[in-house]
């Protein structure tokens, strides 16, 4: 059984991008921090010990939490507790400016949207637990004061705060989200491909074919719908091996997408049925162009295999003849086992039993 390994140095990559953006939204908080609680801390008449303290948590430690996540075995994590150890800094903080209202409310908003935006609620859950601990342990310290005042030089030092850092995680937050969307588009576009035939499987052929008969409708566009089924396919398993079955099947999406127009689309609707989404074409041009693939398909030879021939029998119907999605499929299906029954190897193109004038095309192999 093999298993995927996950390759370290991209996992440390992204890691530590996670780190360099969490110290860029740290270095930014703590510095307009700053401002605010040194300005409370003013009128409260500190101990300069206390602005010094201020002014390493503002300017220090940010960069010591990040080198110590950069060179920590697993960064995010270490990140993680420098961000719960963060909250429980807000917290001294707030308590030593006896929850002073407007800066005290204003951290605590950043910090509790900060720690969401990186880690949900399970990281915010532990940063809370660490904000109201050391908050409550500081405030019991100092003696339960209040300092419910404060001067307007302090409102417009905390508007920064407000204003500049929240529209700073807008950013962040907006890149990621456009990143994320663009990650997950590359996924699905990779779930819905044919990981052997590099071709869209039935599930996006389905919505192709969804999406493309209601444009048909709106806009009174063409569209022609081939099923394509190799024949003998199973016998070809049998006598040559799966590997030459895959390997037919690969040539055939080739010539598929070398001959197709940029806006059909091939598939792989089945385990050796394939399909193929013609838009606007006439009837006669998608009838010459199912010719051209019957005729590219059966000129092909197996290195190694001269006795083994490839042919292959198309079924195509109009979605102007269908009432539905699902309508339209069994008509090129009925189309399909059409050519089955009068000798496979061939064309034949659906059209409503009314018109007696249905005709086969037959390119038998000589």
């Amino acid at each position: 059984m093999s298993y995927i390994i996950p390759d370290e140095a991209a996992l440390k990559a992204r890691s530590q991008r996670f780190v360099w953006r969490i110290f860029m939204m740290r270095q930014l908080g703590t510095s307009l921090c700053f401002m605010a609680i040194a300005s409370v801390m003013w009128d409260m008449h500190y101990h300069l010990f206390y602005f010094v303290l201020l002014a390493v948590n503002a300017f220090v430690w940010p960069t010591v939490a990040c080198l110590f996540s950069m060179q920590a075995y697993d960064p995010v994590k270490a990140e993680n507790n420098c961000l719960i150890m963060d909250s429980a800094l807000g917290g001294v903080w707030i308590a030593i400016m006896g929850i002073s209202p407007l800066p005290s409310l204003l951290i605590f908003s950043v910090l509790v949207a900060d720690r969401y935006a990186a880690g949900g609620w399970k990281l915010l859950k532990l940063a809370l637990i660490a904000l109201f601990l050391a908050f409550f342990v500081t405030w019991s310290l100092l003696g339960y004061h209040v300092h419910l005042e404060f001067s307007q030089r302090t409102v417009w030092l905390s508007l920064p705060l407000a204003t500049i850092y929240m529209i700073g995680l807008s950013i962040i937050s907006r890149h990621l989200s456009v990143r994320l969307s663009k990650r997950n588009r590359e996924f699905e576009r990779i779930a819905m491909m044919d990981p052997r035939l590099h071709i869209p499987n039935r599930r996006l052929f389905e919505q192709r074919l969804a999406s493309t008969f209601i444009q048909t409708q709106r806009a009174q566009t063409s569209a022609y719908l081939m099923l394509l089924d190799v024949d003998h396919f199973k016998q070809i398993n049998d006598n040559y091996g799966h590997e030459i079955g895959d390997y037919i099947l690969l040539e055939i999406s080739n010539i598929l997408r070398q001959t197709l127009h940029a806006s059909d689309t091939p598939a792989r609707f089945g385990g050796d049925e394939l399909a193929v989404i013609a838009i606007n074409y006439k009837q006669d041009d998608v009838c010459d162009l199912a010719q051209q693939i019957l005729e590219k398909i059966t000129a092909l030879r197996l290195t190694n295999h001269d006795l083994c021939r490839v042919s292959i029998s198309i079924g195509i119907a109009s979605v102007k003849d269908a009432y539905s999605t699902a309508d339209w499929l069994r008509k090129a299906d009925q189309a399909l086992y059409k050519v089955k029954n009068s000798g496979r190897n061939g064309i034949f193109f659906y059209q409503k039993p009314q018109n007696e004038q249905q005709t086969i095309k037959k390119s038998f192999i000589k």
